[in-house]
């Protein structure tokens, strides 16, 4: 993807924070409420991300012991992938939608709350990626797995 001529991106929470306080002429409302949106968005993908983890899990309940008895490599699998899920639900839970209220700083100013909103998204985009990132690996080791009992079952 291009970007328009002399678009790039800021190179730090300050730069971005000046950018949208010029850009909206430091009306607090739109600023912060396009930050809220970016937090509800990584909420929501988050929630995504829970959701598939959740139906890794009871997938599991229902066809783990089948996959399991499909041979040591299959249970190593379907095993280590769960953990591996769990370690990314986990991750998303405490790293992106453990609660932060932006009423609870200080007195302080438009700059200095628009930075703090800033990093707090930055550090939440992090998690999200690493959640991601983990929640792909367990589902590949998972479908793994399921692919080895599915294997196992052809008729010869």
């Amino acid at each position: 993807m291009t970007s328009p001529a002399g678009a790039r991106r800021a190179e730090n929470a300050e730069e971005e924070a000046e950018h949208l306080i010029g850009l909206y002429d430091s009306d607090a409302s739109k600023i912060m409420g396009i930050l809220h949106s970016q937090l509800a968005n990584l909420t929501g993908r988050a929630q995504t991300l829970l959701q598939l983890a959740g139906l890794t899990i009871t997938v599991t309940g229902f066809s783990g012991t089948s996959i399991a008895r499909s041979g040591p490599l299959a249970a190593w699998l379907v095993v280590s992938g769960l953990v591996i899920v769990l370690v990314a639900a986990s991750l998303s839970m405490g790293g992106i939608l453990r609660i932060r209220w932006m009423t609870q700083l200080a007195p302080t100013s438009l700059r200095a709350s628009i930075i703090y909103a800033i990093e707090m998204r930055d550090a939440k985009t992090r998690m999200f990626g690493r959640s991601l990132a983990l929640l792909i690996v367990g589902l590949a080791l998972y479908i793994g797995s399921v692919s080895m009992l599915l294997l196992g079952n052809v008729p010869r």
